[in-house]
């Protein structure tokens, strides 16, 4: 993938304002986040700010395993009823996209020229981290999503039974592979060649 010509002028004259955003689209709702101080539109969606902390790195791996990502949020519970990640227990989010995305822009004029990098993953899991209690006896509640690549590799180390219609997905229209996924916890199927 190429830069922009105008993106890669502004990388070349080392003045380059960077967006951090991140979308998530959950089933029946897409939300947005950057670590701005106020709502940004991008592509038709406000981005709301202040609560993404962290974009974190990318952890390596080896054979089969698949690269992880790791985002925290901050603010756990809020008041705004269109913030999805505060109430994030209410939708089906194992396997939802999330698309981490970095523009460039002109930082005399705040003008977005470009997409510096853009990265597609899937919800993985999600945990609460509490912090300590303040003088007030309050304390933070902090939420850690980790990612993962979408695909084969991703879903299949869920753990989670897979369907039929994602096998098809991730392989062949037509394989039959899990056509009797439902069934084999509770009815003995016999595959294979049969001797005797």
């Amino acid at each position: 993938m190429s830069l922009d010509p105008a993106v890669q002028d502004l990388v070349e004259a080392g003045q380059i304002a960077r967006l951090d955003l991140i979308r998530f689209d959950l089933p029946g709702k897409s939300v947005g986040y950057h670590r701005g101080g106020r709502p940004y539109t991008y592509n038709g969606l406000v981005y709301l700010p202040n609560r993404w902390l962290s974009p974190a790195g990318m952890n390596s791996a080896l054979g089969v395993a698949v690269t992880t990502r790791t985002i925290t949020f901050s603010n756990i519970p809020t008041a705004n009823p269109d913030d999805a990640i505060a109430k994030i227990e209410e939708f089906n989010y194992p396997n939802a996209p999330v698309i981490i995305s970095h523009l460039a822009g002109d930082p005399a004029t705040d003008e977005v020229l470009g997409i510096l990098a853009s990265s597609l993953y899937e919800i993985d899991q999600v945990r609460y981290n509490k912090g300590a209690i303040d003088g007030k006896g309050e304390r933070s509640l902090t939420l850690t999503i980790d990612l993962q690549p979408p695909g084969r590799s991703a879903r299949g180390s869920t753990l989670v039974k897979r369907s039929q219609a994602e096998h098809q997905f991730d392989n062949d229209p037509t394989d039959t592979c899990m056509e009797y996924v439902a069934t084999t916890a509770t009815i003995p199927e016999e595959w294979g060649q049969r001797s005797g």
